[in-house]
């Protein structure tokens, strides 16, 4: 890994990043479809900028059925994970927001997130650069497999 780019998230890492998480949201929670992660990254995204969206504006972003959307959240809503509140401004609106429940698993979620690329610094540090580069990274993914 070249040390002028360390520090930069590059695209691969993004990737890598993410399917890591996909895998461990089957393994903790079962299969899940590409739709709801899509609303989970949504919410939390806007969560974190202070807006708290309808059902209505997740389907219109995520541009997914506004059934799909509406299930999904009424599941999340039975998990406890998300909860309505009425729109001070709009009382007709209700707007969706994570509970504390929800904001413990994004903690899990980064923690998974920050050993993931860490490991994964450590795993890629030398590889290509010693005489037999092919040998560096069946090494690295006999490492990631375990």
């Amino acid at each position: 890994m070249n040390d002028d780019n360390s520090s930069e998230l590059k695209l691969d890492d993004v990737y890598v990043m993410f399917w890591r998480l996909v895998q461990l949201a089957v393994h903790r929670y079962g299969s899940h479809p590409t739709g709801e992660l899509l609303i989970v990254l949504t919410i939390v995204l806007l969560d974190q900028a202070g807006y708290h969206p309808t059902v209505t504006e997740l389907a219109e972003i995520t541009r997914l059925p506004k059934s799909s959307v509406s299930r999904y959240v009424s599941t999340e809503m039975s998990a406890g994970f998300l909860e309505e509140a009425i729109d001070p401004r709009d009382r007709r609106r209700r707007l969706l927001r994570p509970t504390d429940k929800a904001r413990a698993e994004l903690t899990w979620h980064r923690e998974q997130v920050r050993e993931i690329a860490k490991i994964r610094r450590a795993a890629l540090e030398g590889v290509g650069e010693g005489p037999s580069p092919g040998a560096d990274l069946k090494r690295v993914l006999q490492e990631l497999a375990s």
